[in-house]
């Protein structure tokens, strides 16, 4: 079992969901009727919440104390996970083509990595998942 498994996945998609529906209905104010925006906000949002919580929860786990001890490691898989669904979103959804929709998975892949890899190293101190002694 993984550490990403033991993530509070309903939040996630709760959360991901809301700041979705949050920067749609901002954008349906200002005339931009685009789903690929928020979509792709919404995912990343979701990956977020979905991974970090993982890494923050408490208690003795080994696959949690490897994701502590390896947290650019533990980070590539949803970072790689935001950058496939947000290259779809925005392939399918905008009309920004192949290299438009590849620049905006990447480039909101990269931002998960970064974000989860500091808070992997922040968990590590917060609430260790190893037994130390």
């Amino acid at each position: 079992m993984s550490a990403a498994s033991e993530g509070p996945w309903v939040a996630a998609l709760a959360g991901g969901a809301a700041v979705g529906l949050a920067d749609f209905a901002m954008r349906v104010f200002g005339w931009d009727l685009s789903l690929a925006d928020p979509l792709a906000l919404g995912l990343s949002v979701f990956f977020l919440i979905g991974a970090g919580g993982a890494l923050l929860r408490g208690g003795h786990h080994r696959a949690r104390a490897w994701a502590q001890q390896h947290p650019w490691s533990y980070a590539w898989v949803p970072a790689a996970g935001t950058a496939v669904t947000v290259f779809a979103s925005y392939l399918f959804l905008s009309a920004q083509g192949l290299f438009g929709s590849l620049w905006e998975g990447l480039s909101d892949g990269f931002g998960v990595l970064v974000l989860l890899g500091i808070i992997g190293y922040v968990a590590r101190g917060l609430r260790p998942a190893s037994r130390r002694g």
